[in-house]
């Protein structure tokens, strides 16, 4: 693993940037999408439900593939750079884009890009903090990609608000600067190893795992679950939401922008401070912290999604997503440090892989979840998907730790 080790703040810093520009181009058309799709006579939310899951579908075949490429060669720069050309092709898509299937290619695409970029940036940090917890770590990536998550929706109500020839004029030349500034980070964390390290890195033989066996790892296995779950939770509204809000509250798209730009300010200012304490809690406490964590994040959250789904105003939905966000940190957080934390526990030379387990199943509720809880929104109304399935997914997923919680400590006794 010595060639891929690096100054570690630099690698901090050019993930962080790669998350950021992947964030922005994944959400820049959930504010505009309902939108576009009545201007171009597709409005249907199965549609929208369609074009939404092949992100999820490129995410899906990326993910593993490039994580598994990564780790055998000890490189992650080839992946980002595929990625970062992946971002200016989707982009072209976008630009003439007229038919469903256009808007169908373009978001498998961007999925595919993103299933680069994502778990490999994420790993390249795992490498150069070989023994620490990765709760801070990955609370800066976090507050980047929220960062992200907040500055695409209004990028695309913008461009939505902006055009005047029609549908995909101006963001190719945003996905374009994409290109320029992810190569960039690209060259950075390959050329690192080039220069003075400034930070000592104890190198240590790191074993192989097969990527199946990997998966069927109790702690992996149960992560994933988790971010299974979560991404179902997240996806679901990201969609629901912006077509609920235009249908019952006549909401315009800058304005329902609003709701990812609280969700992704709250998620800035709490990440750094949530990463910190949930080291600092798991460190003094050991493991086992780790799910106690979680479940109190899964109850809150369960709490937030039932109140949206009650919720009769904009502005209620909009006080209510600062508390989604909180309640989501306390569970996302423990989630992706888990996976880092475990190959570095045992000496794995499997971290780009961890990670692209990890963005395989959170990808994968891309993929189901959006045309799901759109045809569900159609068939049963959001109060009903909201307050019964989703928020009960997350008392299902918390009982899941708590009995695995239950078990360790039965195991110890």
């Amino acid at each position: 693993m010595k060639d891929i080790r690096a100054v570690p703040t630099a690698v901090v810093a050019g993930a962080c940037v790669a998350q950021l520009i992947d964030n922005i181009t994944y959400t820049i058309s959930f504010a505009c999408l309902p939108h576009l799709f009545e201007d171009m006579k597709l409005a249907s939310e199965s549609k929208i439900g369609l074009v939404a899951a092949m992100f999820g579908v490129g995410g899906v075949l990326t993910s593993s593939l490039s994580g598994f490429i990564s780790d055998r060669l000890k490189s992650r720069k080839l992946p980002l750079v595929v990625g970062s050309v992946g971002y200016a092709v989707c982009g072209c898509v976008l630009f003439f884009s007229h038919k469903l299937w256009h808007l169908m290619l373009y978001r498998l695409l961007n999925g595919m890009a993103s299933g680069l970029v994502y778990p490999i940036s994420t790993a390249a940090v795992g490498d150069v903090y070989p023994h620490k917890l990765l709760g801070l770590q990955m609370a800066m990536l976090n507050m980047f990609n929220n960062a992200g998550y907040m500055i695409g929706p209004i990028v695309g109500g913008v461009v939505l608000l902006s055009l005047i020839l029609g549908f995909g004029i101006k963001e190719p030349l945003l996905i374009h600067d994409n290109l320029m500034e992810q190569a960039e980070v690209a060259s950075e964390l390959s050329s690192e190893k080039e220069k003075t390290i400034t930070e000592e890195i104890e190198i240590v033989e790191s074993k192989d795992i097969p990527l199946w066996k990997l998966v069927l790892k109790w702690r992996v296995l149960l992560a994933s679950i988790i971010t299974l779950s979560l991404g179902t939770l997240n996806s679901s509204l990201d969609n629901m939401l912006g077509i609920h809000v235009k249908d019952t509250f006549k909401v315009t798209s800058s304005k329902a922008g609003l709701l990812y730009v609280l969700n992704g300010g709250v998620s800035i200012l709490l990440s750094m401070p949530t990463g910190s304490a949930v080291d600092w809690i798991i460190g003094r406490h050991g493991e086992i912290a780790r799910g106690y964590i979680q479940i109190i994040g899964l109850l809150l959250t369960s709490g937030a999604v039932f109140t949206i789904g009650m919720s009769d105003s904009f502005a209620t939905i909009l006080g209510v997503e600062a508390w989604l966000a909180a309640s989501n940190l306390l569970v996302n957080i423990p989630v992706m440090s888990s996976f880092g934390d475990f190959v570095n526990s045992l000496r794995l030379n499997s971290m780009a892989q961890c990670y692209g387990i990890f963005n395989s199943f959170w990808s994968l509720s891309s993929t189901f979840a959006p045309p799901i809880a759109t045809w569900l929104y159609t068939r049963i109304g959001f109060r009903s998907t909201v307050c019964g399935l989703l928020s009960g997914l997350c008392i299902l997923c918390a009982c899941l730790i708590l009995g695995e919680t239950i078990w360790q400590i039965r195991k110890r006794i």
